[in-house]
This record gives C-alpha cells, sequence and structure tokens, in this order.
C-alpha cells in the first residue's frame, strides 16, 4: 500500500533517482493511475511511463492526458465550436510521425508500455488543447487498493536531452492523502485533473486520443514483450552510462561476478586462446568453434587491455544487426555500454562523434563502438574511424571471414594496432583471394579449437545425427538431367574446374541446389518423422524454393514455397510455429527467439537467418531440408543446433539428403564430384555423432552406387 512507503515530500535528481526511489515503488503499490503531462512528444510520453514496467504487472487502470499543437486556425475553429474531428485528424498523424521519429531505448521500452496497457483496454488516453498557448500541466495521481492517494507535480524537462534520465535538474513536489497538512495541495490538483478529463477546464478543450495514434500504439502492442521494472532500470542506467560523461566510472569495463546465473570464470580453451594470440603481438585470427564463446573471449580481452592502458576503444564489427545486438548485451554484462552503430545514420552519427571526440581528448579512457558491415563500409563510420587514434584501438571481427570480399576488406582501417579475428570456419573453400585478404589484415590463424575439441570437453552438447534420403519426382529427375548436362558442358569449357567465378555456371549450381533443396518429397518425409505430438525447441531449415503440394480444396497440386508448405504442415498438427526469414523485422527476430527460448513458440521454420552468429542454444532438434555444398554453412547450422542450455542433454540432427539420379559419361563424372562434395558434409555430420555406425549402414547404398564408400571411413 501507498501508506507504507516511506515517500519524501520533495526529489531532487541531484540527490534522488526518480524512478528507482519514487516511480517503481509508489507505482507497483497503486491499482489506477492518472497522468497529465505537456504537449506530446517521445520526451512527455517517455515522462508520463517512468515506472509503468512496476504498473502494468499488476491489473491497475490508467488514464493519460497529453497536450495537443494546434495552429491559429484549428484554435479559431474550436472557438466557433465547429466539429473536431478534422483537428483530431490532423493531430493523429502528427502524433503518429512524432512516434515514428524516436530512436532511443529508453523510449522503446516506456512506449511498449503505453501501448500494451492501449491494447489492453487499461489505458484511456485524452489530449487537451489550449485555445491560447500549449498545454503545460505535470501532475499525477496514484491510487492504492484501500483508497489512499498521491498527489505528485514536478517540472518534467523539454530540452533535447529530456529522454534522458536525470540529465538535467528535475524536482517533483509530493502530496500523500493521509498527511492533513498537506490537504490543500492534494485537493487543488485532484480536482485540476478530474475538471480537464470531463472537459469542464475553461482554459482547455479536451478530445479523445486520435484515432490514428491509437492504432499505431495498438500496433506497437502486438509484438511487445512487457518489461519489468529491473529491465526499465536497467535500460535507463544503460543510456544515461552513454550519454552522461560524469557517469564515467559506470561505463568503465570489468569482468562480472556472475555471467548466465553462474560464477564467472574463463574456459581454459579461451585463455589458450588468448595467449596465442597475445604471443602474435595481438594479431591474428581465434578459429573457435560456434559455441565456444568468442564474444566472451574477445570482451575478456578487451577489459584486461583497458587495465593496462591510458585509453582503449573497442570496436565490434559484425555482418547483421541481431548479432550486433547480441554483443551489446554481452557486453553490458561487463559494464561495456556500446555504441550501437546501425539502424540509420541519424540514429547514432551525432552521439558516436562526439563520444569520439571526447575520447581523442582523453576525456573518456574508453569507448566501445558495436557496427555491422554495411554501415562500416558507409562515409559516416568511416569518417569517425579516421578521427581515432589507431594505436588506440582494438578491432574485433565477429564472422571475420566477411571481411575477406574486397569491399569490406578496403574499408578495414589501415594502422590499428591490436586485431582480433573471429570465426568458426575463417578459410573460404574455394575464394583463394578472400582467404589472402583476410589473412593479409588480420594475421594468420593463431589458436583452433575445433568441434571435436568442442565436444570432448563438453562445451558443446552431445549430438545423434540421421541420415533421410530422397528420390526426385519424375518432373525433378528431368529438370535435374538438363541441368547436370548443362553443367557439365560449362565445367567441360572450364577445363573441369568447379570453382566460382563464371557468372553461368554459378547460376546452374545455383539452380541445382535450389531443385535439390526444394525437392517435393522432403515433405512428405518430414511428416513421417514427426511425432504425434509437437515437440519444443525444434529448429527447420529450409530452402526458399518452390515445391508442389497437394491442395486440400482443389485435390490438385499448387506451388508453394518450402517454408511456407513446412510451417502449413506444422499447423494443421498443431504445432505453435514462427518462420524466422528476411521478412521479419530485427523487432519481430528478438520476440520470435525470445519465444522461441521459453517455450512459447515449438518450433522456428528458417531460410539462411539463423546461419551466422545468432545465439538458440535451447534447440534439441533440427530438420535440415536444404543446405549447401559450403561447409561454411553446415558448420555454423550445426553450431546452432549444438550450444549447451540447462536441461539439454543432447542433440538430434536430421538431413534430408537426395538420391541422385545415375548418369554416363562425363555428366556422370561430375556428379559423383558434386556428390562427394556434399558428402563431405554428411562425412563432417556423421564422423563426430554418437551415432555413427548407423549412419554409414543407411548411406552405403547410395555411396556404393557412385563408388564413394570411402568417404565415410
Amino acid at each position: 500500500m501507498l501508506r507504507s512507503l516511506e515517500l519524501k515530500e520533495v526529489y531532487e535528481s541531484e540527490d534522488d533517482d526518480l524512478l528507482a526511489d519514487f516511480y517503481v515503488p509508489a507505482l507497483a503499490a497503486s491499482v489506477r493511475y492518472d497522468r497529465a503531462v505537456g504537449f506530446f512528444s517521445g520526451a512527455m510520453l517517455s515522462y508520463a511511463a517512468q515506472g509503468l514496467s512496476a504498473f502494468v504487472r499488476g491489473d491497475g487502470r490508467m488514464r493519460l492526458i497529453v497536450g495537443g499543437e494546434i495552429d491559429e486556425e484549428d484554435a479559431r475553429a474550436i472557438g466557433e465550436g465547429y466539429d473536431l474531428r478534422a483537428i483530431s485528424d490532423k493531430l493523429g498523424v502528427e502524433m503518429v510521425r512524432r512516434l515514428e521519429a524516436v530512436d532511443d531505448e529508453l523510449f522503446q521500452t516506456r512506449i511498449e508500455l503505453i501501448s500494451w496497457l492501449v491494447a489492453s483496454g487499461r489505458l484511456e488516453v485524452q489530449v487537451a488543447l489550449k485555445r491560447r498557448g500549449m498545454f503545460h500541466s505535470k501532475i499525477g495521481i496514484m491510487h492504492d487498493a484501500v483508497g489512499d492517494s498521491v498527489v505528485f507535480q514536478g517540472s518534467a524537462n523539454e530540452t533535447a536531452y529530456a529522454l534522458l534520465p536525470d540529465f538535467n535538474f528535475e524536482s517533483m513536489d509530493v502530496f500523500p492523502s493521509w498527511r492533513p497538512e498537506l490537504g490543500g495541495f492534494h485537493a487543488k490538483h485532484s480536482a485540476t485533473f478530474a475538471r480537464l478529463w470531463e472537459n469542464k477546464s475553461k482554459k482547455a478543450v479536451v478530445i479523445p486520443f486520435p484515432q490514428a495514434a491509437k492504432e499505431r500504439l495498438i500496433e506497437t502492442a502486438k509484438r511487445v514483450q512487457i518489461a519489468k521494472p529491473d529491465q526499465e532500470l536497467a535500460v535507463r542506467d544503460a543510456v544515461l552510462a552513454r550519454y552522461e560523461p560524469k557517469t564515467l566510472e559506470r561505463s568503465l569495463p570489468r569482468l562480472p561476478a556472475t555471467l548466465g546465473g553462474r560464477p564467472f570464470e574463463m574456459m581454459e580453451h579461451q585463455r589458450r586462446a588468448l595467449r596465442a594470440w597475445k604471443a602474435a603481438g595481438g594479431m591474428g585470427i581465434l578459429a573457435l568453434a560456434t559455441g565456444a564463446g568468442k564474444t566472451i573471449t574477445a570482451t575478456y580481452a578487451a577489459v584486461k587491455l583497458s587495465e593496462g592502458r591510458r585509453r582503449l576503444c573497442m570496436i565490434v564489427a559484425v555482418p547483421y544487426v541481431a548479432l550486433a545486438d547480441q554483443w551489446v548485451e554481452v557486453l553490458r554484462s561487463f559494464s561495456i555500454q556500446a555504441f550501437r552503430c546501425y539502424g540509420g545514420v541519424g540514429s547514432w552519427h551525432d552521439d558516436v562523434s562526439e563520444a569520439a571526440h571526447y575520447f581523442s581528448q582523453g576525456a573518456w579512457p574508453f569507448l566501445c563502438l558495436v557496427v555491422v558491415n554495411k554501415t562500416l563500409i558507409g562515409p559516416e563510420f568511416q569518417q569517425v574511424l579516421a578521427g581515432l587514434p589507431q594505436d588506440d584501438v582494438f578491432w574485433v571481427g565477429d564472422e571475420c571471414h566477411r571481411h575477406g570480399a574486397a569491399g569490406t576488406n578496403a574499408a578495414l582501417p589501415g594502422d590499428v594496432g591490436l586485431r582480433m579475428g573471429l570465426s568458426a570456419t575463417p578459410e573460404h573453400y574455394l575464394d583463394a583471394d578472400a582467404n589472402a585478404r583476410l589473412v593479409g589484415w588480420y594475421g594468420k590463424v593463431c589458436d583452433t579449437f575445433g568441434l571435436a575439441d568442442a565436444l570432448h570437453e563438453g562445451v558443446l552438447t552431445p549430438y545423434r545425427y540421421n541420415v533421410e534420403v530422397v528420390e526426385l519426382t519424375d518432373g525433378e529427375r528431368g529438370e535435374y538431367l538438363e541441368l547436370t548436362s548443362e553443367i557439365s558442358k560449362r565445367v567441360g569449357q572450364r577445363g573441369g574446374d568447379l570453382g566460382e567465378g563464371d557468372p553461368r555456371l554459378d547460376q546452374l549450381m545455383f539452380e541445382r541446389a535450389r531443385l535439390l533443396g526444394g525437392a517435393a518429397n522432403k515433405i512428405p518425409a518430414l511428416e513421417r518423422l514427426l511425432g504425434a505430438e509437437p515437440t519444443s525447441h525444434t529448429l527447420f531449415y529450409c530452402s526458399d524454393a518452390t515445391v508442389m503440394v497437394d491442395d486440400e480444396d482443389t485435390g490438385q497440386q499448387r506451388p508453394q514455397r518450402q517454408v511456407e508448405a513446412v510451417s502449413a504442415m506444422l499447423h494443421r498438427r498443431r504445432w505453435r510455429s514462427s518462420r524466422f526469414t528476411a521478412q521479419e523485422s530485427q523487432f519481430e527476430r528478438r520476440e520470435i527467439l525470445d519465444a522461441f527460448r521459453i517455450g512459447d513458440v515449438d518450433a522456428l521454420v528458417a531460410i539462411r537467418c539463423l546461419d551466422e552468429g545468432i545465439d538458440v542454444p535451447a534447440c534439441r532438434r533440427a530438420f535440415i531440408l536444404a543446405s549447401s555444398r559450403n561447409p561454411r554453412q553446415y558448420v555454423q547450422r550445426r553450431g546452432r543446433i549444438l550450444r549447451r542450455s540447462p536441461g539439454k542433454q543432447f542433440a538430434e540432427v536430421y538431413d534430408f539428403m537426395v538420391a541422385l539420379p545415375e548418369v554416363d559419361g562425363q555428366a556422370g563424372d561430375i556428379e559423383r564430384r558434386l556428390l562427394a562434395m556434399e558428402l563431405d558434409r554428411v562425412a563432417e555430420f556423421a564422423r563426430l555423432a554418437t551415432n555413427v555406425g548407423e549412419t554409414r549402414r543407411a548411406l552405403l547404398p547410395l555411396l556404393e552406387r557412385y563408388d564413394l564408400a570411402h568417404h565415410l571411413v
């Protein structure tokens, strides 16, 4: 109850943590909350939503009044009593624009809370329009279940830094209902809110919240995972530490006492890798198996480097936004508040430029930037990079094999003193030039910790490997033979070379892989393998090819993308599944992964998006309907599946392989070579599986047909 709280009469940001000391405990004790803030903006919504993470956990109801800005024409229309619908529509458009204009972690966390309350019918919003001037009331009233209430009134900051907690001086007066000497203040502010809500104020017109803005909030609520109070506080602290030089000591790196619920301790293979990197002069590639803790290894190195240097700038370059987000979260565990250099230049460039200036001038001893490769090669980030003292930069390239590409490699800074490349598969299996560029910049591989090592030392989960051999349909067989003939001719013209570099051959090989990946018989084979009941924590790796499926309505076959066919099949069998493809937004992907981790979603149906860097340790089963002959892809996929997770004793992999038609002559020789490449993948999976003998027996008839049985020896 509110009365049980030790509330102060005045809170000031100079001495008090307004969020932790007042909003969170008071709202946690409240069942009804009335709030009036200034004109509609990201800053005002952020203030209105302070502490709501504590309030939404219960069954409380909230009423919110925000101010709306109107021009002289609108003010005249109000004065003359015209219909307010047009004004509301115009306000709605402007409010949606403002909602979409703010890209701030704290704002996003709080707007999600407001959105959820609106969508669930627990928050009503109205807009106060003044006939002259602007609406500036900033009061709040909290009510508990026994009838006590607290009124507070304060000076919400409306500067450019308004979204940043406690950035400028804030003051707030508190008037509890059980304090008779404060009764006059309490009654006055309560009456003011009541007049406004009932549209009885003499100086303002109050209208319902514009429908466009309401719909925007409801749409946001569909993707929301409600933050807890400690999460809101963590986001607030992260934002504050990121922007305020006065809190610099909070952003210095340090080792955590615990990580993932266990006492933090580096594993021996991680320490060995760092010793090898140090012995190589602080330059080199660590070829650590997926799941072996590359992120922790590099972050530990940053902490230790910063302890012995006057200043250090850690730059982490990654290929994808989802992987960048994972880095930011891990870095936060080591008290590193990283700047996110992605998501639109306007969302990071000014802040990062200012931070880089502070660092270069010696005002900040530590700076961390996480950048995606697409941003890395852009002129804005290159400008920031050029202004940094290169001798003080510790460069970390995650999935560093991406930096062997000519364009990205050219964007890497030339004079950085400390360079660490991270990749489970640093060497490209066909592109020697890319390999040379990669080693030329990062240095050689200075330590390797492969899958066999990881399994032997218990870093990864043991697994069973099951190969399902399927046949092509008659139509697929004809198309396959045509492709094989074309490939054979092209390879013959190249003197037998199967490598990359010939656009026409590359296209033919792509079409071949697409045909095999989307073989129609994989769908019924998959359905036979699935049990009667859904199994949680299951992955389905699909092709983006189109397959022919039975249409229940017409009895005919119709084309459908394999990922859609698998999703539809799971839906029929009452699986809770989500697609994980390029079509889903970054926000949606994070929500999907969270739902998968906790078991709200049984299965992820993916196309390539889980190949690099994305953590799904909870996965226990995987069905690989499509793969490539590129070792990098199947090594990455296997790593996704074998990560350790509480309660996970082993993993199970089902790999769908097509029985290729027999072909004579030169084409048959080409097919044999291509099949041998695919068998390298199968052999790699089978060799370390707990049931390797079983896998060999299942594949033996197919291998003997092409005289390739030795591949599984």
